[in-house]
C-alpha cells in the first residue's frame, strides 16, 4: 500500500514544479550572494564587534549552503509537505478515485498509515535533495574552507557563532537535514488530518499553510515568550541546537518529544476521521 501511495506522489507533476523553484531559487540567491559577498562580513565585524583576518575566505560552499537551508526548510518545505499531504485524501475524494479504493476490502485506518508513511518518505527524499542541491552548487560555485564560522541566531545561550572543522559542519548539516525532515512530517500529519476533512485539496492546503505560518508570526512577536516554545512553527525549526557545541541534548530531546506528540495526536485523529467519514 505504501509503495502504491509512492507511485501516485512520483506521477504528481506539482513535485517537478517545486524542484525547478527550488532551483530558481537557488539561482537568485547566488546573484544575491556573489554581489553582496564583499561587504557582507565588514557589516557583520560591525555587528558582532570583533575583528578576524580576511573573512571573506570563509564565504565558501558550506557557508552558502548553509543560508540557502533556512529559507528551504523553513519557507518552502512546508509548501511541498503541505502540497503532498494535503492531496493523499482529499486530492482522491476530489477526483472520485478514493471511494473505488475504500470500496476495496482495506481497513481504513491502513489507508491512512500508508498515506502517513508516504507523505514521510516523500518528504525525507525532498529534503535530502534539497540538502545536496544546497551543498553541491555551494561547493562548485565556492570552493571549501578547512575552517567553518557557523553564524547563529542569537536565540540560545547568547551564542552569536560557533567555529568547527569542514567534516563537522557536514555532519551537522545533514543531521539538520534529518530533524527538518522529521519535524516537517508533524506538519504532514497535521495537513493529512485536514484532507481527511475537506473534501478538496486545496481546502486542506492552505488551511495548513495558513496555520503555520500564522504560528510563524506569532512566535516573532515580542509578548509570546510563553508559548513560543509549543507554537508548531517554533518547534519544526529549531535545527539550529545541532550547531551548538556542545549538543544542549535536554532540549533537543524536548524538541522531538514535542514533535512526536504533534505527529501522533494528529495521525490518530485523522484515522478517526477517516473512519468515520462518510465518502460521497
Amino acid at each position: 500500500m505504501i509503495k502504491y501511495e509512492l507511485i501516485k506522489l512520483c506521477a504528481q507533476k506539482k513535485n517537478y514544479v517545486m524542484i525547478a523553484c527550488h532551483l530558481l531559487f537557488l539561482v537568485l540567491c547566488y546573484l544575491a550572494f556573489k554581489s553582496a559577498q564583499s561587504g557582507f562580513f565588514r557589516r557583520f565585524d560591525r555587528a558582532m564587534h570583533f575583528q578576524i583576518g580576511n573573512m571573506e575566505d570563509y564565504l565558501d560552499g558550506f557557508f552558502f549552503a548553509r543560508i540557502a537551508m533556512l529559507p528551504t526548510f523553513i519557507v518552502l518545505m512546508p509548501i511541498v509537505v503541505a502540497t503532498l499531504a494535503g492531496d493523499t485524501v482529499a486530492g482522491e475524494m476530489q477526483e472520485g478515485s478514493l471511494k473505488m479504493y475504500v470500496a476495496r476490502p482495506r481497513s481504513r485506518s491502513l489507508i491512512i498509515l500508508s498515506k502517513f508513511f508516504a507523505v514521510y518518505i516523500g518528504t525525507l527524499t525532498f529534503c535530502i535533495w534539497f540538502a545536496l542541491v544546497n551543498l553541491l552548487l555551494g561547493i562548485l560555485l565556492f570552493g571549501i574552507s578547512p575552517t567553518q564560522f557557523v553564524m547563529m541566531t542569537d536565540r540560545l545561550f547568547g551564542t552569536d557563532m560557533v567555529v568547527m572543522t569542514w567534516f563537522r559542519a557536514l555532519m551537522r548539516y545533514f543531521a539538520s537535514t534529518l530533524y527538518f525532515s522529521f519535524s516537517l512530517t508533524s506538519l504532514g500529519a497535521l495537513t493529512l488530518f485536514f484532507s481527511t476533512i475537506f473534501n478538496r485539496m486545496s481546502a486542506a492546503t492552505v488551511t495548513v499553510i495558513s496555520i503555520y505560518f500564522v504560528s510563524y508570526v506569532v512566535a516573532a512577536l515580542p509578548f509570546s515568550e510563553t508559548i513560543r516554545p509549543y507554537l508548531i512553527s517554533e518547534v519544526m525549526n529549531n535545527a539550529f541546537l545541532l550547531w551548538l557545541s556542545p549538543l544542549p541534548l535536554n532540549k533537543l530531546l524536548l524538541n522531538l518529544s514535542t514533535l512526536l506528540l504533534y505527529m501522533v495526536g494528529f495521525l490518530l485523529a485523522a484515522v478517526l476521521t477517516f473512519n468515520y467519514k462518510d465518502l460521497k
